[in-house]
This record gives structure tokens, C-alpha cells and sequence, in this order.
């Protein structure tokens, strides 16, 4: 069956307490405050308190402006000062920002809760961060501010920065620096990467909102993110994450984001942390956090990048990329004045799996008639040093790749600088470009930054540092914009290298006292529609051989024990049984006690199986991975799936399409699909099992740990009885 049967829908939801509600808060009136206090101001120029009474008072633009409160002060900057909260006069404060030492915020959360105060915006540090007792202050923090209608940003944060609309509640001191607003929004879970990131705007990156939120003890990123897919100035957003502490409610905000078009784009720190190496099932075995993280973020449409600076020049593309609304940016020529260069470009350009622009016929007639004898013009485009001797050439040649329909980005590859002469074709460049519609993107691979880099950062076009960094911010805009981010050849949305992607494996125990009886797993699935073998259960040498014989031809021999659930572990498992008296023969030695007890195991007896025609060995598992809820994976299965490791990820619940699209990302896949006239798999009835399995772990949870077949044989062929659950573990948690 070919792949595009697979039904776009699936039964598949979020159910019982699996999948709570989630609710974001309002935070409008946090960003775009009325009146703000702040407790800690200072008097003192190069503390904390004065940076932050300044910023909020002379670099912000607030309605009714800004408040000191501090015990130890009567005016700082020259403005009254109030010992309290509750002592300021007038309208309320929306937003009240701390800095006073931990141990002391629960009395200034007291003050502010009977003044009316909406939020709280607390910079101190000494809270989870430090230990027991600084979780148990934050807690205390939080239950007090929750149980008078307050949210809480921080604690542990450097504050936020609203640029858009001119509002600095930050302790910076080069806050007032940060004048760039634009359509780029910003969540980072460290302040100075945030930092770093904010300071993008030197290179032409527009930030309209930053927020950095510390501890994240009430608040949390989802909440900013939701708020920046309300703002309409906000068309691309980007994040520094150490971890989340609601994946589900991450989830939510990021399926909003992905049907309102805003792409998220995420640094996402801890890609080397490896799942467990020894664990009761294949499932924890080899689901590493990281690899689920970057298999939920493709699913939903997430892009990951590998360090700030991929971060910033990703953003910056996105922004302006999303602002060509009448082109396809992803068809893209290549131009430089080097042939070597122009060759490199074009070579990473196929490497990452995009496609050179293919002139109109009239632009290639042009293009040879107007270019030198000795360059290159069939795309990627060479116009050699004669560029700077011919002072048309530029011009004329750039003006027709622009204008051709074909050709949505033009990336600019400058070796070396050259100056006047590189000076005047980036001149050319911006303006026949901005003149079009064209997306541009320089790339400026030398380290002296010339007259013709300034003359490209002076148009908000900043050059990219190197070829490879442009092609892969392209190549993800590509994915993002094509579907959820899935690159067949990348599912996770980036390839890091091999000894990020996992340990090497180690056996899987063989029992667990977590484990629920064969029987008892099988019926949970076979229940629900998932086909199993014809089997008979005994206890006996003679009751194999009767088995046997009753269900005919050849048979497949499995040990039970009690826990017992990788029977080849402790060579629980035979093949090919034929007959009464083999059947006997095996039982006899296959549950032997002798045998069994260097394994610490007592047989109890053994399943007799009908054995099922060759195919292909799938694992089907479902298991509650810590920050994304239930999971479903799916991948390589039988006794190589730990060494194969060919698996997907994906958060439940899925529709079709991402299981497909999942699926599309397996090594195996052609043989899912069919290939060199090979029949493939019938998809829709592999659809209707991981249907099966997530229903029922959603339906038993919080029950059930982990569901697996292991394994699903799948079978060529179209029906219901192409594929069959083998073998099925079901652990409690």
C-alpha cells in the first residue's frame, strides 16, 4: 500500500487527567504596565536598585509613571520615596518589582497583596536555585501572591524588556541601550544569554518584547510565548530553554503559534543528556529525553538550532524571510564573484537538501549574453573579478536574477573585501533587492569588515559569518514553512554529531516486578482490535506437544515467568518448533530449573504460538516521558532494536499526517513505503494499532507506565492481518 493512504485523521485524544486543560495567563498589562513600584530602588549609582529605578523611570515610557520604595531612603533621583508599598498614594500599581533580599519577600508579597497590586516582577536571587530551603521560600512566595490574585515573574530574573513599547523593567545598566524594536519576540531561560541575544540588535536583529523569567515559580515560558502569538507585531519567536517545567501547556502554545504562522525557534540546552542504559523496557531504553524533545519539537513544527549565535542569525532570516509574502525565499541563487565560492555555496545549498533556481529561459539567454565567457551564469552565478572592472556588470546581472520569477532569495557569498569595489556591488545589491521583493542574504566570510559590510548593515541586511550558518537558517525555513520541520533525513530537526545522539546500549533487564502477566497485557490490546497469534498456554511437556498439533505447522516457543519480559534474554524463545514431539523436546529443556537458575528465574510455563509469515519487525510502544506526557515510538523492532536505534517520537495526541510524516523519518521507511517494486506495508492498518496502543494507555492511565509491542510483525500486503502483535509488555508505573 503506498504511503499517501494513510488517513489524515486519528482517534487518538487527550483524556482524563493524561492531559489537563491548559490555561495561560493574561499578561498584558505585566508587559504594558500603568504604574510601577520598585522596592529595593536606590539612591546609589552602580547598585541594582538605581540601574532599575532608572531604567524604569528615564528609559521607559510608562502612563503614570514610576515609584522608589525603600525604608532607607526618603528620595532617589530626586523622587519620593516610600518605606512601602501600601504607603505609595494614588492609583494602584500594576507591577511591583523587587530586589530586596530573599528572606524578606514574603513580607514585601504581604505589603503588595493589600495594596492591590496585579504582579509581581522579583529580580532577588536565593530561592530553588539554592537549594531546600530557598525552594520552600519560593513556594511560600507564590502560594501568598496566588491567594491574593497576583502573578509572579522570577524570582532569579534579570527583569523584561518590552521595546516596542518602551518598557524597561530590567536591573541592566545598557538597558537603555536596547533600542531596536522589530518583529522578533524573546523568551530565555538564562539572563545572559538573554542578554547576549538582546545585544543582536547591533547587528540589525529587531526585538519588540524580551522576557527572561528566571526560576519560572509561577509564570513560565508558555505564558510569554502565548502572549507573543496574541501580538500582532510579533511575527517570529525565539527561546533559550534549559527545560520545561509544563511540557504539555509548551505543546499547547506551540500548536497556537504554528496555526497563527509565527515560527518558534529554540536553543534548546541539554542535548547530550542520555536517556537510561539499562531500563525494564526497550521503550526507556532508548527514548532519551533529548531525542523525544526533538522529535515533539518536528512534530510540532518547532525549529531547534545549536548555539546563540545559530539562534540570532536563524531569527534574523526568519524575520525577514516571512516579510516576502509574493515569493517561495527557498529557491535561492547563488552569487558571488569567486568561482570557488559560488561552487562551495551551491554544494552546501544541495547538501542540505534545497534547490538551485532554475532560470526562465529569457534570464539564461541574458545572463550569457551580458556575463564574461570565462564565469559561470547557469546558477550558481560567478561573475568573476570582472566585476570590478566592468562597472555595469553588477548591475545588469543582479537586476535580471531578481527579476526572474523563479528566483525568491539571492544568496550573496563576498569571499574577501575588495573596498570600494565590494562597497559599490553591495550598494547594487540592497537596492535592486528592496527595489524586487528579492530576500538577500549576504554572507561576508572575511574577518575585516569593510565599507561594503557597513553599507549592508546600514540597510538592516547585517552579513551572515559563513556560508554553512546561511544554508542551514534557509534549509529550516524551508522545513518550518513546508510542514511541522521534518526533514526525512533529519527527523529530529538537526543531525548533532554521532555521540550526541546516544550511548552505546546496554541489555535490557529481562524482568521487572513492574511488569503485568503476558495475559493480561495481550488482553488490554487484543481488546481493542490489536491482532495477536493463535497460542495455547502449558505447563507440561505433553501439553506442548498437544499445542503443537492442534495449531499445525510450525510454531514459535515462549518461556513465561513470573516479571519475565525479554525472554531472549534468558533464551526464552524458539523458532520453527514442528511437531508434537519437538514441541515436548524444547519445553523440557527451554524450562528446564537448571537451566533457569543461573538467571534467577522459575518458569511457570510456556506460550505455544502459530507462527506468522516474514516481515518487517516494528517496536509500537507508548510510554509518560517526564516533560511531554504521554509518548508514542515507533521504530526498528525485534532483538536489534536497541543496536538499530531507528526510532520516532511523537506527543500524544497525533493526527495522521504526523504519524506519517514521523514514520518518513525512519531508516526502514522504504520498506514501510515498498521500493524496486517490492509491495510496501499497509499503512492505515499500522495507523489503526498506534491508534490502539495510545487509546488504551490514555484509558488505563496513571495505571500503566509504559505499553509496548515488540514485536509488531508487519507483513506486505493490504488488510487487518498485516500486522501482529508478537509480543506485548505492559509495566506498571
Amino acid at each position: 500500500m503506498r504511503a499517501e493512504v494513510l488517513r489524515p485523521s486519528t482517534a487518538v485524544h487527550d483524556r482524563g487527567s493524561a492531559n489537563p486543560p491548559v490555561a495561560f495567563a493574561d499578561i498584558s498589562r505585566l508587559v504594558r504596565p500603568h504604574r510601577v513600584a520598585v522596592v529595593g530602588a536606590s539612591d546609589r549609582p552602580g547598585s541594582l536598585g538605581y540601574s532599575t529605578y532608572h531604567n524604569v523611570r528615564d528609559n521607559s515610557v510608562i502612563a503614570d509613571g514610576a515609584v522608589p520604595v525603600n525604608p532607607g531612603y526618603e528620595t532617589v533621583l530626586s523622587d519620593r520615596c516610600y518605606p512601602r508599598v501600601s504607603d505609595v498614594p494614588g492609583d494602584p500599581i500594576d507591577v511591583a518589582i523587587v530586589l530586596v533580599t530573599a528572606e524578606r519577600v514574603p513580607a514585601v508579597v504581604k505589603d503588595c497583596a493589600a495594596s492591590g497590586v496585579r504582579y509581581l516582577v522579583v529580580l532577588s536571587s536565593g530561592f530553588s536555585e539554592t537549594g531546600a530551603a530557598g525552594r520552600g521560600l519560593q513556594a511560600e512566595m507564590v502560594r501568598l501572591a496566588r491567594a491574593a490574585g497576583m502573578r509572579v515573574y522570577g524570582p532569579n530574573s534579570p527583569g523584561l524588556a518590552n521595546i516596542a513599547d518602551r518598557v524597561l523593567l530590567s536591573m541592566s545598566p545598557v538597558a537603555g541601550s536596547d533600542v531596536t524594536s522589530g518583529p522578533v519576540g524573546l523568551v530565555t531561560q538564562g539572563g545572559g544569554l538573554g542578554r547576549a541575544l538582546m545585544q543582536w540588535m547591533d547587528r540589525g536583529l529587531g526585538i519588540g518584547l524580551w522576557c527572561s523569567q528566571g526560576n519560572e515559580a509561577d509564570l513560565d515560558i508558555a505564558d510569554f510565548i502565548n502572549h507573543m502569538v496574541d501580538d500582532d507585531r510579533i511575527r517570529v519567536i525565539g527561546a533559550v530553554v534549559e527545560g520545561f517545567s509544563q511540557g504539555r501547556k509548551f505543546l499547547e502554545v506551540a500548536r497556537r503559534a504554528r496555526e497563527a504562522g509565527k515560527p518558534i525557534v529554540i536553543l534548546k540546552i541539554g542535548r547530550s543528556e542520555y536517556g537510561e542504559k539499562t531500563a525494564a523496557s526497550h521503550t526507556a531504553s532508548i527514548a532519551g529525553n533529548d531525542a523525544v524533545t526533538s522529535a515533539v519539537f518536528a512534530q510540532y513544527g518547532v525549529v531547534r538550532v545549536n548555539d546563540v549565535d545559530e539562534l540570532g542569525e536563524t531569527l534574523h532570516l526568519f524575520s525577514r524571510a516571512l516579510a516576502v509574502t509574493d515569493r517561495d525565499v527557498t529557491r535561492t541563487c547563488v552569487y558571488s564573484f569567486s568561482g570557488g565560492t559560488a561552487a562551495l555555496a551551491a554544494d552546501l545549498v544541495g547538501g542540505a537538501g534545497l534547490q538551485l533556481a532554475v532560470f526562465e529561459p529569457g534570464t539564461l539567454a541574458a545572463l550569457v549574453a551580458r556575463a564574461p565567457a570565462f564565469g559561470f551564469v547557469d546558477n550558481p552565478v560567478d561573475l568573476t573579478t570582472r566585476v570590478f572592472t566592468d562597472a555595469d556588470l553588477n548591475r545588469a546581472v543582479f537586476e535580471l536574477i531578481c527579476h526572474d520569477p523563479n528566483v525568491g532569495s539571492v544568496l550573496f557569498a563576498m569571499p574577501a573585501d575588495y573596498g570600494e569595489s565590494t562597497v559599490a556591488v553591495s550598494r547594487d545589491a540592497v537596492e535592486i533587492a528592496q527595489a524586487t521583493g528579492t530576500l538577500l542574504i549576504p554572507v561576508w566570510m572575511s574577518p575585516r569588515r569593510g565599507g561594503g559590510y557597513q553599507v549592508l548593515d546600514a540597510a538592516g541586511l547585517a552579513p551572515m559569518d559563513g556560508v554553512y550558518r546561511a544554508v542551514q537558517a534557509l534549509r529550516r525555513f524551508a522545513e518550518w514553512r513546508g510542514s511541522a520541520g521534518t526533514d526525512p533525513a533529519d527527523p529530529a530537526g538537526m543531525t548533532g554529531p554521532p555521540g550526541l545522539l546516544g550511548a552505546t546500549p546496554g541489555p535490557a533487564l529481562a524482568t521487572s516486578e513492574r511488569a503485568l502477566t503476558y495475559e493480561q497485557s495481550r488482553e488490554l490490546l487484543s481488546a481493542a482490535g490489536v491482532r495477536v497469534p493463535r497460542e495455547s498456554f502449558v505447563t507440561s511437556a505433553r501439553g506442548a506437544a498437544e499445542a503443537a498439533e492442534r495449531i499445525g505447522g510450525p510454531v514459535v516457543m515462549k518461556l513465561s515467568a513470573p516479571g519475565l519480559i525479554h525472554k531472549t534474554e534468558v533464551g526464552g524463545v524458539r523458532l520453527s518448533i514442528r511437531g508434537g514431539e519437538q514441541a515436548g523436546a524444547v519445553f523440557a529443556e527451554m524450562a528446564s530449573p537448571g537451566r533457569l537458575a543461573s538467571f534467577g528465574i522459575e518458569a511457570d510455563g510456556v506460550f505455544v504460538q502459530e507462527m506468522v509469515p516474514d516481515g518487517l519487525d516494528l517496536l509500537v510502544s507508548v510510554h509518560d516521558d517526564e516533560v511531554f506526557g504521554a509518548v508514542l515510538t515507533v521504530g526498528a523492532g525485534g532483538v536489534a532494536t536497541e543496536v538499530e536505534r531507528d526510532v520516532v517520537h511523537l506527543a500524544i495526541p497525533f493526527t495522521g499526517e504526523e504519524l506519517l510524516r514521523a514514520l518518513r523519518g525512519l531508516r526502514l521507511w522504504p520498506h514501510l513505503a515498498g521500493f524496486r517494486g517490492q509491495p510496501g506495508c499497509d499503512l492505515s492498518v499500522l495507523a489503526s494499532v498506534a491508534d490502539a496502543i495510545a487509546e488504551v494507555y490514555l484509558a488505563q492511565a496513571p495505571a500503566l507506565a509504559e505499553l509496548e509491542i515488540n514485536p509488531l510483525r508487519v507483513i506486505a500486503g493490504v488488510g487487518q492481518t498485516s500486522c501482529v502483535a508478537l509480543d506485548i509488555v505492559a509495566l506498571r508505573p
